[in-house]
């Protein structure tokens, strides 16, 4: 998945990223950029993409989520080898 997700939230909320719903499945998210130096805004950075893809990564997340999950429930039942 291309799209970095993180803080989107925050970042739309700023109005420094835009997401528009082009057909059924498809999205585009749109990014400010500016220069480090002057501070003067740059063209956008647009970036493509279909729902599932962002569904499939949720998955992905959530599996890996129950793994460590799991890891945990075991470490925490285990007694420590040296007390």
């Amino acid at each position: 998945m291309a799209i970095d997700l993180k803080n989107f939230a925050e970042k739309e909320d700023a109005g420094l990223a835009t997401l528009v719903r082009i057909t059924e499945d498809a999205f585009a998210v749109s990014y400010k950029k500016y220069d480090q130096n002057t501070g003067e805004e740059l063209p956008e950075e647009v970036i493509g993409g279909n729902i599932k893809e962002v569904t499939d990564r949720k998955a992905e997340l959530q599996a890996e989520i129950a793994e460590c999950d799991a890891f945990i429930k075991k470490f925490n039942a285990l007694e420590p080898q040296n007390k």
